[in-house]
């Protein structure tokens, strides 16, 4: 799988120099365009080898469960928001494509701004998102895209290789640690953040959110966020905390750049404007405050007519 990846991107190095290299290349070729044909060979590729290894649903939910219990034990729960996340993010699962998965959705109390997906359906949202996010939207706009990372098989896939051969030798708890860690501090594919990014924007609108929600959320993101300080862990939600701040790190490194993103949400919502037009959503803002769900209670004022 490696060495057809490897050919892969020699070729596509080789036809990017030819092509940046002659005198009369067509003025319609772009970097732009070849970052966008050098990720769908590789998205192709890459489905070659997942194909091969497949886990089933069965197996992923198994795994997941076991590599969320290594990090929900080690974080306090605050119980009625765990519950209002949860809540909110069943009415995002409505219309996944994977119906054997079960999601379930955690708090990890950290102040780190970020939420992030396992295998199974396990979603975790920090408590400094929970607090970053400023309408019960924009929160139904993160846990769509973290269960269209589990829907379109990203996560399992990610690791399915060392999933199917365990390593060879690596006890067994070893190897769930281990994993659990690589989970919550890598970064996906900027072309599975972006498909991610569609899917939760299609999640979101289909449980009646502000379609805009997701597109504003990361402005603000980019604006607002900062690297996160590093300190000593001294206790194992410390360490937790201390992981997520990691993966935060590179955040803005590994993700598509933010004028990508909200660009192909709003190309998403173009693409159903007729369908929308007409239609009212909710924002929620007074929900998030409250932490009561708005398939609890309804404020007036929080209808957007689009």
């Amino acid at each position: 799988m490696h060495k057809i990846r490897f050919f892969v991107v020699l070729g596509l190095l080789i036809v990017g120099a030819a092509l940046a290299t002659r005198g009369t290349s067509d003025p319609t070729v772009s970097l732009a365009s070849m970052s966008e044909l050098w990720s769908d060979a590789l998205r192709d590729t890459d489905q070659i080898g997942m194909k091969m290894t497949r886990v089933s649903d069965a197996d992923e939910t198994k795994i997941g469960a076991e590599l969320a219990g290594t990090i929900s034990e080690s974080s306090p729960h605050n119980h009625a928001a765990e519950a209002y996340i949860s809540v909110v993010g069943e009415s995002v699962t409505q219309h996944v494509r994977r119906h054997g998965v079960r999601y379930q959705f955690h708090l990890v109390d950290s102040p780190v701004i970020n939420a992030f997906a396992l295998p199974g359906g396990q979603i975790f949202v920090t408590t400094g998102m929970l607090n970053f996010a400023e309408s019960e939207a924009e929160l139904a706009a993160v846990l769509g895209h973290e269960v269209s990372h589990v829907d379109l098989r990203h996560c399992i896939e990610r690791y399915q290789y060392e999933i199917k051969l365990k390593k060879a030798g690596m006890p067994e708890v070893g190897w769930i640690m281990e994993l659990a860690h690589h989970l919550a501090t890598f970064s996906f594919a900027p072309y599975q953040e972006l498909e991610a990014d569609a899917q939760g924007e299609r999640l979101s609108i289909e449980a009646g959110y502000d379609p805009d929600a997701a597109a504003v959320l990361f402005i603000r993101m980019k604006v607002h966020m900062g690297e996160p300080s590093r300190t000593p862990a001294t206790t194992p939600a410390g360490e937790v905390a201390q992981s997520l701040g990691e993966a935060m790190n590179a955040y803005f490194r590994s993700h598509p750049p933010t004028e990508e993103r909200t660009r192909k949400l709003e190309d998403v919502v173009t693409q159903h404007r007729t369908a929308l037009k007409g239609l009212s959503f909710y924002v929620g803002k007074e929900n998030l405050r409250e932490l009561v769900p708005k398939s609890q209670l309804q404020y007036p004022g929080e209808y957007r007519r689009f």
